[in-house]
């Protein structure tokens, strides 16, 4: 019998992204998040039924709730009703995003612009 999911749990991985291991907490409201241990910003997360039903390929009969990102260069601080994304993290949704290949081609291109015209 296992135990139910009621305080949050964190674990370090193994596994280092740009020599920092990744931090993975299991949230009491049911998401999974990751981010780079010492790194304040920049935690993703997706909520344990989306995943399962990604994993699986069923298809959730839950709307989607729809989030608005902006991206943005430079040192300003995001801000609840003004988040951030990485577009390196951007670019790593678009991979797993169960759009048609030729949207994630296209904009996969796009995304890869802008990176290489912001170093």
């Amino acid at each position: 019998m296992a135990t139910k999911l009621e305080k949050d749990i964190v674990r370090e991985s193994t596994i280092k992204v740009d020599d920092r291991e990744i931090l993975v907490t299991l949230t009491t409201n049911q998401e999974i998040s990751m981010k780079l241990k010492g790194m304040r910003s920049g935690d993703v997360s997706i909520s344990i039924g989306e995943l399962y039903n990604q994993l699986t390929g069923n298809e959730s009969k839950e709307p989607k709730e729809k989030k608005i990102i902006s991206i943005k260069s430079g040192d300003e601080k995001p801000t609840k009703k003004n988040p951030t994304i990485l577009l390196t993290d951007l670019r790593s949704h678009n991979a797993i995003s169960g759009a048609d290949y030729q949207m994630i081609v296209h904009f996969d291109q796009i995304i890869k612009n802008l990176i290489e015209n912001n170093k």
